[in-house]
């Protein structure tokens, strides 16, 4: 099982390898002229979004890993799951990210047509993918091996991936209507929503055990 599982995470780290080179060269070959050069150079801003998207599915499923151990039949179909879904997501990601790089500093190719279309395709993906790591993390409370701390965390992170599905469905609504070009909007309120919930949620489990909350002395 473990040369099984560890043979997975290769093909999983190279799925997302080729899914960040696809940010990088899909459709596109080496510059021919110095305009060509300073015309694919600002695309950069684009690339960085791409790329911290990408990285931070990848970084989800090696934190799921740490918990989950080798994991069985359901880890792997789940893995296989999220593979499969990062490589149909990544040419919408390509476009979003082409937009947003615009819109942001003014460079790039851009987007031309329709942005909400775009969106409602984009966040379907990005839906798909974070109900994903929030079933592996699930899968990882299956893990004996776990310490009531470790449940706790486990428990932590599923949340913000439903934090993050929750918030890809709510621009998927915005695209849907007359206001859609605004659904990347949505996406502005992660880092309120998830910094709130992760200074209040109870990463170590003190004050919960066995279901019933302990009291904690107060600091004079």
């Amino acid at each position: 099982m473990g040369e099984s599982h560890s043979r997975l995470d290769a093909f999983t780290d190279a799925a997302f390898a080729f899914a960040v080179s696809l940010l990088v060269i899909g459709g596109a070959g080496a510059p021919a002229d110095f305009n060509l050069l300073v015309r694919a150079l600002a695309d950069i801003p684009a690339f960085a979004i791409g790329f911290a998207i990408v990285a931070m599915f990848w970084h989800g499923h090696v934190r799921w890993r740490t918990m989950r151990g080798p994991g069985d039949k359901v880890s792997h179909f789940l893995t296989l799951l999220l593979v499969f879904l990062t490589l149909i997501y990544v040419q919408p990601l390509r476009a979003m990210a082409a937009a947003s790089g615009l819109w942001f500093t003014g460079q790039g190719a851009g987007f031309s047509g329709n942005l909400a279309g775009l969106f409602a395709v984009y966040g379907t993906g990005f839906v798909a993918m974070s109900l994903t790591l929030a079933a592996l993390f699930s899968d990882a409370l299956r893990n004996p091996a776990l310490d009531d701390e470790g449940r706790q965390v486990v428990r932590g992170e599923r949340t913000i991936w439903l934090i993050l599905c929750a918030t890809g469905l709510v621009s998927i609504a915005v695209s849907l209507t007359r206001y859609g070009v605004l659904a990347a909007m949505a996406y502005a309120t992660l880092p309120i929503t998830i910094g709130v919930f992760a200074g209040r949620f109870d990463w170590t489990g003190a004050k919960v055990r066995d279901g019933e909350v302990v009291d904690t002395p107060k600091e004079a």
